[in-house]
């Protein structure tokens, strides 16, 4: 399907003083990322670390945020794109049918876990006329409580604040003032120059000693020496490189985990409170990654994975929710001093989800062995071990309530998610087990999944309403419901669950395909919106019951949905069906993309043999 977007015109890509989500790109090198605006702003990027305070951070507040601008002085339109199989932007900047400016930005990447550059390196050049052009930096440290002090040599300026130092070199003439450099420039036919913005540096070295010409080919093949490896080749094919080259820039290479989104506090709400820092690693997510990397032959990844994730839980002694990007499961949450996008307030940096029992987590760490094991992947006795280690704590904790999926911030309630996923832990680990021919306490394992199955189906189960409920003794029901026979813990075709999802259709779906996760209180003041993934479930439910048309339809609609460059937040407006919400670009939403794909195209090619 096309994948082409056209032309923007940027006056119509603002919401107020706000660039829309949706009108962003993302550069990454494994170690962080930044945002970069169709405008040419870069409006997010934290150094040296995902998990770093933000440098640019205009995007959570427009009148005090740090950014790093180039742009026509004239109004044009504008297309962004990326180089083929790479994460290397082109923002290109049109008039009259003409490039008068492109920009060229990249992260650069190095092959090596121990070197990295934390730099930002643009190429401007204006390929077609002479263009007045606008330069504007302005960092910001510490949330905007630390004023920053300006160097300037011949090479460009340094901007210096207590421990936290950026710079810029260029050979583009600038001026200081107001706590930022700029300058309109004019750039004349067929000129070109690079700017570098330097994190933690001392000193602006003439622009050449930074090797831009080296760094973007060595990134460049970097990439593309990665894409090479994607087996996948089906309908879908530039929707899942995408992802998949999303997914990859979000590992942090030193320690192999990756971040949900490399954003924090882009509200789930306009205006509300849904605001979440997701710079960090959700265990939970450690089966979908696993399953999707090995589905389009990325075994190596997957098993990397795998392992960085066992060894960050065994050091830590005990399964947490979260894990920082450095293995740390203590994590604290506080607000900081930014209005928030859109006056989305509070900004948040942390996350106390890390305080949480989710029990689903454990479930999930046995559901990422198993799909791995599926993929053909190497399950140790080293990885068993681990196996039995976190069903000896879940036979013990499976009975608890808890927060759950949704991390409801609430009384811990007995939540269905969590039962059905402790069910499929202990029905895959007995079924991966004796595959492999190792011993574990099998008999109890098959008692206890019996017991969670017929508690599910006496408590989970409410015959009132015909569904499976969000939780024992509810009337409500949980768009999450839609992963139970994916788990296989039901088949789709069960009568209780085609009337459960009857009932989620009627209750949470919208015209567009999307679904709500649920409707009761959560204890937040603001509405929820359209949870992305819960569209890809839905899609292989949909493939479970034998409607593949119906699922390629809804599918293909979802991916129109994205943004120019097939890159998807973590929700949508649920009632306009337009507006990115939440952190982006979303890991969780591009895994049920390459899942989806794989599963459609799977299911096409059956119905057509």
């Amino acid at each position: 399907m096309s994948t082409y977007r056209g032309l923007y015109d940027l006056r119509e890509a603002y919401n107020l003083d706000y660039l829309k989500i949706a009108n962003h790109g993302f550069i990454v090198n494994n170690r962080t990322a930044a945002l970069v605006g169709i405008d040419g702003t870069v409006d997010w990027a934290c150094f040296p670390n995902f998990n770093s305070n933000p440098v640019f951070d205009s995007i959570l507040d427009s009148k005090n945020g740090g950014y790093f601008k180039t742009k026509p002085v004239k109004e044009c339109s504008v297309n962004q794109y990326y180089e083929e199989s790479t994460n290397i932007l082109i923002t290109e900047f049109i008039e009259d049918g003409h490039v008068i400016l492109r920009l060229t930005d990249f992260l650069p990447v190095s092959w090596y876990s121990t070197i990295t550059f934390p730099e930002i390196h643009r190429f401007i050049e204006a390929p077609y006329s002479d263009v007045d052009i606008l330069l504007d930096l302005k960092p910001d440290f510490n949330f905007g409580s630390s004023h920053a002090k300006i160097h300037e040599n011949r090479h460009g300026y340094l901007f210096s604040s207590e421990n936290s130092t950026l710079g810029i070199s260029t050979n583009l003439k600038l001026q200081k003032g107001d706590g930022r450099v700029y300058n309109q420039i004019t750039m004349k036919k067929d000129e070109y120059e690079w700017v570098v913005i330097l994190s933690g540096i001392r000193q602006i070295g003439n622009v050449k000693q930074y090797g831009s010409y080296d760094r973007i080919d060595e990134t460049r093949k970097y990439w593309r020496t990665w894409t090479d490896k994607i087996n996948y080749s089906g309908l879908y094919y530039d929707y899942v490189l995408r992802s998949a080259l999303t997914l990859k820039g979000l590992f942090y290479e030193p320690t192999g985990m990756m971040v949900a989104a490399p954003t924090t506090s882009l509200p789930e709400t306009l205006g509300g409170e849904r605001n979440w820092d997701y710079r960090y690693t959700w265990i939970r997510d450690t089966a979908y990654v696993i399953e999707s990397l090995s589905l389009i032959g990325l075994k190596d990844e997957a098993t990397k994975f795998l392992y960085d994730i066992m060894s960050t839980v065994q050091r830590d002694g005990k399964v947490k929710t979260i894990y920082s990007i450095n293995g740390d499961g203590q994590i604290g949450e506080e607000t900081v001093n930014l209005s928030g996008y859109m006056n989305s307030s509070p900004v948040r940096i942390g996350n106390k989800a890390s305080e949480q029992l989710q029990i689903d987590q454990y479930g999930s760490i046995v559901d990422a062995v198993f799909r791995f094991q599926e993929a053909g992947g190497l399950v140790t006795t080293y990885l068993w071990d681990f196996i039995i280690e976190i069903l000896d704590t879940l036979k013990e904790i499976w009975k608890y309530p808890d927060s759950s999926i949704w991390e409801f911030r609430s009384e811990p309630k007995h939540y269905l998610y969590s039962k059905f996923i402790s069910w499929t832990a202990f029905h895959r680990a007995i079924k991966m087990g004796k595959a492999l021919g190792y011993s574990a306490p099998y008999i109890e394992w098959h008692r206890i999944e019996n017991e969670i199955r017929a508690e599910i189906m006496e408590k989970g189960y409410n015959p009132a309403v015909k569904a499976f409920t969000q939780y024992y003794g509810s009337d409500q029901v949980d768009a999450s419901v839609l992963r139970m026979p994916l788990t296989g813990f039901i088949s789709a075709g069960d009568p209780r669950f085609v009337s459960t999802l009857a009932k989620v259709e009627h209750d949470l779906k919208n015209p567009c395909e999307m679904f709500l996760r649920y409707l009761n209180d959560d204890g937040l003041k603001d509405h929820d919106n359209a949870f992305l993934l819960l569209s890809f479930w839905y899609i292989e439910d949909l493939i479970l019951l034998g409607r593949v048309k119906d699922a390629k339809a809804t599918f293909e609609n979802i991916l129109r949905h994205s943004n120019h460059l097939m890159l998807f937040s973590e929700e949508i407006d649920f009632h306009g069906c337009e507006e990115m919400l939440g952190n982006f670009p979303q890991a969780i939403t591009h895994l049920g993309v390459i899942r989806a794909a794989i599963k459609l195209d799977n299911a096409l090619r059956k119905k057509s043999s």
